[in-house]
């Protein structure tokens, strides 16, 4: 049963690149949105619109932003015709009314098959960080909890693939 008198914050998060190299560089990863298109119901009598979400998915796209611009990366993620496979790792601690729940704890992974589009270059001010902005779009997208076999959310746009830990979201 679920327990509304917790909560969790991520205390860490590490993004990993197709080997497994760690991208120890990265600030902020923003995951893509699940965003089903929706079609409007509307009917003589009805009292008010509708909206049903349709089989479709809205584009996947999410940003990473790096503290400084690695040349070796800047090379590979400039080529928006290349898929990148990344793994976002985010530690969540689990807090109850007693303290940290060690049990509860756990870390959510997300795999995303992504491709770079866009790039934002923060510009030169003295004494500003240096960041590098990179906008991708993403062909297939899994979390799961790390040690489970269970897979909480996959969408895969190429193999028209959505399911959740029930099963396949749209299955007849």
């Amino acid at each position: 049963m679920t327990d509304y008198r917790r909560f969790s914050n991520i205390t860490n998060a590490d993004v990993y690149l197709e080997d497994n190299s760690l991208l120890g560089i990265t600030r902020e990863f923003k995951i893509p949105s699940i965003e089903w298109k929706t079609v409007d119901i509307e009917t003589l009598g009805q009292v008010a619109v509708f909206k049903t979400p349709t089989r479709v998915l809205e584009a996947l796209t999410g940003t990473m932003k790096f503290q400084a611009l690695e040349p070796e990366l800047a090379e590979e993620f400039y080529n928006p015709t290349k898929v990148h496979k990344l793994q976002l790792h985010q530690h969540l601690d689990v807090n109850g009314p007693d303290g940290l729940d060690r049990e509860r704890s756990c870390t959510l992974i997300t795999i995303a098959s992504v491709q770079f589009f866009k790039t934002e270059f923060g510009g030169a001010k003295l004494g500003d960080l240096d960041e590098v902005d990179y906008e991708f779009t993403c062909s297939r997208l899994v979390q799961r909890v790390h040690d489970s076999d269970s897979v909480l959310l996959e969408v895969d746009v190429f193999n028209n693939k959505a399911r959740n830990s029930s099963g396949d979201i749209w299955a007849r």
